[in-house]
Order: C-alpha cells, then sequence, then structure tokens
C-alpha cells in the first residue's frame, strides 16, 4: 500500500486534474442549462416580450436513446455466449438464460442503462460502475455522472488509467446507511469531521493554503451543505497491474474511511467501463456530446423565434400616426368598424426580407443531418416545392441514416459487451451456486457445469437495430425470401421474426420439427385402444398422415406375430382409420399417398386382414368380321 507521501502526492495529482478540466466543467454546465431551461434573452426589445427556447437538444436526444436501449435489452436475451472450450450447445444456452435471467431480473441494470446513455449524449462520455454488492449479494449497476468521475486528462483506455476517483456526493443518512452495509466507519468523530460545513474567507475545511483554496469545486472536494458529505473512491493502479482502493473524504485526506485493499475481482479490472459518442482525437474530454454538436443551432432556432414572434406582436398590433397633434389621444379606442380621426392613418409594416419558417426549417435539417437523424419532407419545404418524396428518396436517406445508426450501435455495443464480461466474471467468482433462474414462465435449474469464465459475450442482435418495426420487416422479407430453400433452417427463420415480435412467444409456440413429429406419434398410439372397441377416428387436416399410418400398421403387425384376434368392429375401425388417413395424405402428396396405399393392400391381404381381391374379369372381345 501506499506510504503517507504517496498519498499526498496521488491526492495532489487528483486535484491538478480536477483544476485542468475547469473549462469541461464550465462547458457542460452550459450544456446542461441549454437543454434543460434554454438561455434565456438577455435584452428584450420591450416588456414582456416574447422568451422561448426551442428544445431542439433535448428532442434529439430523445430521438436517439432508443437506438441504445433497443441494442441492450431489446432481444430474447441480453447477450450471446460463445464457449472458447469444447461442451454442448444445451450448455452454452444455459448460460445466456442464466444471466439474461440475473441481468434482467436481479439487478438494477434496466433503470440504470438508460441513465449511462443520457450521460453519454449529453457530455460525450458515460460511466458505468459494475460491483458485487455483497450486502445484497449481486451485481450492482451504476450509471455515474461524467462531472464525479476524475481521471488523468492524457487517459485514452479507461482501463489503463493510473488512477481514477469515483466521486459520491451523499447526505449523511445515506452515508450512514451505506457504511452499515459496505464496512465503513461512521462513528460520530468521523462523521464530523467529513461532514460539509458553511465556507468562509479564512477557514475553508479541506484546504490548507490559498493555492488549495482555488482548487475548490462545490460538490466535488467541498460541499457547504451541513446534512452533505463528499466521499472520494480512488482506484490506484501498481506497477504489477493490481488495482488498489482507497476511501476517503477530500475534507479530510489523512483518515481512512474504510482499510485500503486491494481489488478482489478476478477479471482484474476497474470495475468501470466507458461509453464515448464518438472517437476522434485522443484523451478524456475528447469526444463531444449532441449537446455541444447541436448547440448553434438551437440557439439560431431560439433566437428565429423569437424574432418570429416579435414580429407577431408587431403585425398584430399596428402602428399608427397622424399628420397633426391630436387633442387627448390617450383617450382614442379602435374598435372593429369605427371610423378613425382626422389625419390618423395605420402604418404600413413591411414584409420580412427571409420567412421565419422557412429559416427554421432549414436549420432544424442541418441540425439533424448534423446527427444523422432521418429526415424525410424538410428538403421539399426549404426548397418551397411541394413534391412528396419518393421511394427512391427515402430508401437512400434510411440507407444514409442506418448507416450512421450503425457507427453509433457499434460504439455501444463494444462498451456493452465490456460491461457484460464484467458481470459475467462477477457472477461467476460470487454468485455461481444460485442455480435457480427463470425464462420466460418456466422455472428452471441450471447445471453448474455450463457456469464457468470460459465464454467471449457479445450483445445480443444485430447492427441495423434501427427501430422494431424496420428490423421485424426487414426478417418477414428474409421469410419469405428463403422460404423454398432446402439449405436454410425453417425454424429459425421463424424464430427470428417471433424474437423481434416477443420473446416469450419462441417458448410457447415454437416447436422442433422432429419433436412434433414424435409427438404426433405419441398421440396416435393414444387412438388405438379406442380403435380396438370399434369406434371409428377421423384423420384431421394438417396431421403427419404418413407417420400416424406407420403406427398403426406397427401395432397390427405386432398382433398378428403375437396372434392376437381382432373384433370384426375393431377391425373395421382400423380400416376406417387408416382409409381416413390415406385420404388424407392423397390431399398433400398425391403419388406418395398411392404408393403407400398398394403397399399397404398387400401387408393386409398378406396377414389375412384383407382377403385378396380377385383379378377384374376381361372384357370378350366382339369377333373381326
Amino acid at each position: 500500500m501506499m506510504t503517507e507521501k504517496g498519498r499526498n502526492d496521488l491526492h495532489g495529482q487528483i486535484l491538478t486534474s480536477i483544476e485542468q478540466r475547469s473549462p469541461w466543467e464550465l462547458r457542460q454546465t452550459r450544456w446542461y442549462e441549454l437543454r434543460h431551461h434554454g438561455l434565456r434573452r438577455t435584452n428584450k426589445p420591450w416588456p414582456k416580450a416574447a422568451d422561448l427556447h426551442w428544445p431542439l437538444i433535448d428532442t434529439a436526444i430523445e430521438k436517439l436513446k432508443p437506438l441504445f436501449l433497443q441494442q441492450a435489452l431489446g432481444m430474447d436475451v441480453v447477450a450471446s455466449f460463445i464457449p472458447m472450450r469444447q461442451q454442448l450447445n444445451a450448455y452454452t444456452k444455459v448460460a445466456e438464460d442464466w444471466f439474461n435471467y440475473k441481468i434482467r431480473e436481479k439487478t438494477n441494470f434496466v433503470d440504470e442503462v438508460l441513465s449511462w446513455v443520457d450521460y453519454t449524449l449529453m457530455s460525450g462520455r458515460g460511466v458505468m460502475k459494475c460491483i458485487w454488492n455483497p450486502g445484497s449479494k449481486r451485481v450492482d449497476f451504476e450509471a455515474v455522472d461524467p462531472m464525479y468521475f476524475v481521471v488523468p486528462p492524457y487517459t485514452v483506455d479507461l482501463q489503463d488509467a493510473d488512477w481514477a476517483v469515483h466521486v459520491m456526493p451523499m447526505s449523511v443518512g445515506a452515508y450512514k446507511r451505506m457504511a452499515a452495509q459496505m464496512g465503513w466507519k461512521a462513528d460520530s468523530k468521523t462523521i464530523s469531521k467529513i461532514r460539509g460545513n458553511p465556507q468562509e474567507d479564512d477557514n475553508i475545511p479541506g484546504a490548507a493554503t490559498e493555492d488549495d483554496a482555488k482548487q475548490l469545486r462545490e460538490g466535488i472536494t467541498y460541499t457547504s451543505n451541513t446534512d452533505g458529505v463528499i466521499i472520494w473512491e480512488v482506484y490506484r493502479k501498481r506497477d504489477d497491474g493490481v488495482w488498489e482502493v482507497y476511501l476517503y473524504s477530500p475534507a479530510a485526506v489523512d483518515m481512512d474511511l474504510r482499510d485500503p485493499m486491494e481489488l478482489a475481482y478476478d477479471h482484474g479490472q476497474l470495475p468501470f467501463v466507458d461509453f464515448p459518442y464518438e472517437i476522434k482525437d485522443k484523451g478524456w474530454f475528447s469526444p463531444r456530446g449532441v449537446c455541444e454538436i447541436l448547440a448553434p443551432f438551437e440557439l439560431s432556432m431560439t433566437s428565429m423565434w423569437n424574432h418570429k414572434h416579435d414580429a407577431m406582436t408587431l403585425y398584430n398590433r399596428p402602428l399608427f400616426r397622424a399628420e397633426r397633434e391630436l387633442p387627448n389621444s390617450i383617450n382614442l379606442r379602435f374598435q372593429p368598424g369605427q371610423i378613425l380621426p382626422y389625419g390618423v392613418a395605420p402604418v404600413q409594416m413591411p414584409q420580412p426580407p427571409v420567412s421565419f419558417d422557412q429559416e427554421l426549417n432549414q436549420t432544424r435539417a442541418v441540425a439533424e443531418n448534423r446527427i444523422g437523424s432521418p429526415d424525410y419532407g424538410m428538403a421539399s419545404v426549404m426548397s418551397g416545392g411541394s413534391d412528396r418524396r419518393t421511394a427512391t428518396e427515402i430508401q437512400s436517406i434510411n440507407a444514409q441514416a442506418m448507416q450512421s445508426g450503425d457507427l453509433r450501435a457499434r460504439l455501444f455495443r463494444m462498451s456493452l459487451g465490456k460491461l457484460y464480461r464484467q458481470a459475467w466474471g462477477l457472477y461467476v467468482q460470487y454468485d455461481s451456486k444460485s442455480l435457480r433462474y427463470r425464462f420466460a414462465e418456466d422455472s428452471l435449474q441450471a447445471d453448474p457445469v455450463a457456469l464457468h469464465d470460459q465464454y467471449e459475450l457479445e450483445p445480443k442482435g444485430g447492427m441495423d437495430m434501427v427501430s422494431r418495426q424496420m428490423m421485424i420487416q426487414q426478417a418477414i422479407n428474409r421469410k419469405q425470401l428463403f422460404m423454398q430453400s432446402p439449405w436454410v433452417d425453417q425454424v429459425e427463420l421463424d424464430k427470428s421474426i417471433m424474437e423481434l415480435d416477443d420473446p416469450s412467444l419462441v417458448k410457447r409456440l415454437l416447436r422442433d420439427p422432429g419433436q412434433k413429429a414424435a409427438d404426433e406419434l405419441e398421440d396416435e398410439t393414444k387412438t388405438i385402444p379406442t380403435l380396438l372397441v370399434g369406434i371409428p377416428v377421423p384423420a384431421k387436416p394438417g396431421q403427419n398422415f404418413a407417420g400416424r399410418i406407420g403406427v398403426l400398421v406397427q401395432y397390427l403387425n405386432g398382433a398378428m406375430q403375437q396372434g392376437q384376434q381382432l373384433s370384426p368392429a375393431g377391425k373395421n375401425a382400423f380400416m376406417q382409420r387408416i382409409d381416413s388417413l390415406l385420404q388424407g395424405y392423397e390431399q398433400v402428396a398425391t403419388n406418395e399417398a398411392r404408393k403407400l396405399r398398394k403397399e399397404i393392400q398387400k401387408f393386409f391381404e398378406s396377414t389375412g386382414l384383407l382377403a385378396a381381391q380377385p383379378p377384374a374379369p376381361v372384357a370378350e372381345q366382339a369377333p373381326m368380321m
């Protein structure tokens, strides 16, 4: 573990990094205000003039969220497992279903993944924490606000960072509950040292010099809330690659809230996964979010919208001019149909040099193109035309939008795969004995042989997951294209459609053809007792006619060899049942049914169940003249 000097040096590096990222923090504050509240007008042309906010950024973010949610939760299971050792496919399927049950129903992943995506779209990079909670005995996920996650500014790959800090602001009550669950110090002396105090010029908690005072950040290094505390969970990577974890408050750097320890996870990774919205130049703060990309467009549209309402106010309340001074002009009231006084006339306002609506639509179209959102009609509006989009144009727009969405999906799937691999490692390490799980409506138990760490995990589904409706249509088109192909598994084609419609239908409705045939043969054996007592059973459409006939013939053959005698009524019922099945078979395969009928005729004649039919008499030929 670190010496006192090493800890002070590390703390100094953290404070320096916080100071260096000040421009980034200021930008994030501006983007947050711009998205949620808008930047208000500083100089209104008159009191109570329009002060509107066009929600371009917030609309774009809400439109992009479903793309990422579909990647994470849109399929029957969250991840595909590829075993790195020889094993039965059934074991791999069990591992997929067991992990899917744990992630969806036994963790908070569903709640946190949306926050993770939202932080990414807002700030350009989101961070997800993945840890084992010994209190609740489950994997816990936490979407970390980028403002509360500190790394060296030169960091490129998070796993290669020298150190990382998770800043955890919380109330005193929340700290005490967390301390009871995680084993942190929570005595009164400790609480009094780490809780917030009102900031004073000559007495700043946690700052010994004037230079330290300049590095204060409300909510990061200091809090003025007397009922709040700031906790730092510091991860430091040693030269041998092992992560050490320290827990302390910046208000009391020299006091550990938990004994320093080595990270105990077998996967050996920092328990954080980052998701960048874009990849360009190196550096932790390099990716830009939707806010930064669309900020100029939102400001332009907000200004244009306000100017439009200003113009509407002026045009709807016209000005008047008088050729000479009017006495008591304040008493004038203008009403419909009223004659104006002598020398008073309305001022004719000129038309605006541009169309406000056209400018708004043009700006919005450029903004949507900037983030790859499809635009189906704005171009025709901008050009002043009224022609509708053609099918070729729409297909081209969809292709461009899918390329942009595919790139974002790839970046997200890379991060999601890392997160799933960390979660799977924690489950194998800490929870591999909990074998009960649920899939659809079935309660099952996993085989321990299937739960091991020699898997490669990939998020389930393909890249083209822009919308569920588009994916369903693609699956239906694929089914129609390969319906008659003997080299394509028709069951898997049907399964691909059901997975997109409702994954629970796969388990309930889809039957393997081999299993379906076996079930039909078993069902036919249940008709034999009914036939033996002489009650005929007619065939139903869609049955496996040839297989059912084989079951009856096999039974009759065994009965004849054992010397069993059938009653006349039973023999007649068997004949009618077989004839009914043959008639149904002829409807779907005429030649095969007729061939089978001849074989059954020979079988009945050879066993004596049916008397041999005499040959048909030959008609006498008339004498030739």
